[in-house]
């Protein structure tokens, strides 16, 4: 049985929703899964994957990608691109730690890709 489209409001505009959100409703289209679904099989709870999707004011945990990992089936590394998406500067962070760089090359790519720079206990 085919899944209806949900409904939008008018105001709605994919192009404003993040990453995440538009890859976890690309998820869901491809596997032919409601928000009730994924809530189901990640456990957690309906509302907050509504507002996640919707890009309210809501703060994404390391839990909740996990969570939503389990949900939609995806792999370790799968997982590890929506954590991406959720902080993009985790995945510079992870590389300069498998390159081992120093802090001072991690914050040089981060600025690069003008993302937040990360401070050190030196500063103030």
């Amino acid at each position: 049985m085919a899944r209806k489209k949900p409904k939008r409001s008018r105001d709605y505009n994919d192009e404003k929703l993040s990453a995440l959100a538009r890859q976890i409703r690309k998820d869901l289209d491809r596997l032919g899964m409601s928000q009730k679904d994924l809530s189901a099989r990640s456990g957690l709870p309906e509302a907050r994957i509504s507002r996640i999707l919707k890009d309210g004011k809501v703060t994404i945990t390391e839990q909740d990608i996990n969570l939503l990992a389990i949900g939609l089936r995806k792999s370790r590394a799968e997982r590890d691109e929506l954590r991406y998406l959720a902080w993009p500067a985790l995945k510079y962070i992870d590389e300069a730690l498998w390159y081992g760089e120093n802090f001072g090359q991690l914050n040089s790519r981060l600025a690069e890709a003008g993302l937040p720079l990360i401070g050190n206990d030196n500063q103030e």
